[in-house]
């Protein structure tokens, strides 16, 4: 028995010793960047210069290097590039172009892939921003049922006719981070990206309805940069705004299909509905790679939806002919109702982290505030259909009836106003550097 005890143990010592080296196998590759110097400041526009060391036991397969706000949101896009060698030094330039960057602290990731195994690194750098200003206000008007007519309202406040379009409209965007204006019809209009003239197109989607059956079924600029747009088809597809590319696919539940569409942290969060119009959830995808963590049902639909924080949206929507905010968690489900109005929302917008404007069907503009949860009627004014923050002056755009007005979002004062002529659908303000 002695030595079967001990054969035993020899047997499990070099069990143990297989697994150790297994376990040594499956090591993270090794990153160190070498430049940037934590705490590095840049001025944008710029290019931030990144150098890294990376090393596997095996080599590494791909090395990605990303740049992202506090929000964990990309400002830049992400570049992989596959070493040559092992150990490697790795060069990549990011370049700081974008509008949509804004002073503040961003965090630069540099990780490196060697099958399913993958090692990282981190810094952070401070990025100060050439000011934003006001380019143009973006009016969308729709003269009749198959017509959209693009305004613009210039820097001195000038209005102009930019161009007409023999479309029907479904919704629109703007995108200062890549100078564009997305206009997006239903049943036979198609997703068009106008350069800010209002004429040249950029990049174009097809409708690919039918017999008169709706297409597109939302559409919506999300903190990622990506103009997210929902397909009765039951996708929903993030598009550069620049190029148009496609840069993210998100199947929805079946039988729904997209009202609103929100980036959080790293999660997309999408408000749906079936197609009878009658039931409402909120799903949770995975940004990176689309797949659905979460699923809540809702007894509301969804005009607005805005992240309050990693964990938590606002959902601004009407239920049984009241308009009501949740604070609705993404991430554990449920929720509480902050305050109730008794006429339906028709649009709402953020005015800082705490406050926002919301309007009613029944022509009262009221200021909400989340932290007591109180509203307050700071205006009336009817056939609100659009409400949009400016941020350099603090004015909030209002399309109203077949006017645009400028509204203090504190005082509820109006201010200048332009008379279109036909129903104002959209105004949208465009910034530059």
């Amino acid at each position: 028995m002695r030595y079967q005890h001990l054969a035993l143990v020899g047997v499990l010592g070099l069990a143990v010793l297989a697994s150790c080296k297994k376990d040594e196998e499956k090591r993270a590759p090794q990153v160190t960047i070498i430049a940037p110097a934590n705490g590095s400041d840049l001025s944008v526009p710029d290019t931030l210069r990144v150098s890294a060391d990376v090393s596997g036991d095996d080599g590494v397969d791909r090395v990605v290097v990303s740049l992202a706000n506090t929000n964990g949101i990309p400002v830049v896009p992400p570049v992989t590039v596959i070493p040559s060698s092992n150990p490697a030094r790795i060069e990549v330039e990011l370049p700081l172009t974008s509008d949509a960057i804004a002073t503040g602290d961003y965090t630069l990731e540099v990780k490196a892939l060697a099958g399913e195994a993958s090692g990282k690194d981190f810094r952070m750098v401070q990025l100060q921003s050439t000011p934003l200003r006001l380019r143009q206000v973006v009016v969308i008007t729709r003269p009749d049922a198959n017509t959209i007519a693009i305004h613009r309202i210039d820097s001195t406040g000038a209005l102009s006719l930019a161009n007409t379009v023999i479309m029907d409209l479904g919704g629109a965007v703007v995108s200062s981070a890549a100078q564009v204006i997305g206009v997006m019809g239903t049943v036979q209009g198609p997703l068009i990206a106008f350069a800010p003239d209002g004429q040249q197109v950029r990049w174009q989607k097809p409708n690919l309805g039918n017999s008169g059956i709706a297409w597109f079924t939302s559409i919506d600029m999300a903190a990622d940069g990506l103009i997210y747009v929902g397909t009765t088809d039951g996708g929903l597809r993030g598009y550069s705004g620049a190029t148009g590319s496609t840069a993210a696919v998100i199947n929805l539940t079946t039988g729904y299909r997209s009202e609103r569409t929100a980036r959080v942290n790293d999660k997309v969060v999408v408000a749906e509905v079936d197609v009878t119009g009658s039931i409402h959830r909120l799903a949770v995808h995975l940004a990176s790679s689309g797949v659905q963590v979460g699923d809540q049902l809702l007894d509301k639909s969804v005009v607005a939806l805005h992240p309050r924080d990693d964990a938590h949206v606002l959902l601004f929507g009407n239920r049984g002919g009241q308009g009501v905010v949740e604070d609705r968690n993404i991430v554990g489900g449920g929720g509480w109702e902050p305050y109730a109005w008794p006429s339906p929302i028709t649009a709402a917008e953020r005015v800082d982290a705490n406050t926002f404007l919301v309007a009613l069907a029944d022509g009262q503009l009221e200021r909400f505030t989340y932290s007591n949860a109180a509203s307050l009627t700071i205006a009336t004014v009817p056939d609100i259909r659009d409400l949009h923050l400016e941020p350099i002056s603090g004015l909030v755009y209002v399309a109203a009836g077949t006017q645009v007005l400028t509204i203090n979002a504190q005082t509820g004062v109006i201010g200048t106003s332009w008379s279109i002529g036909s129903p104002v659908e959209y105004a949208m303000p465009l910034l530059n550097r």
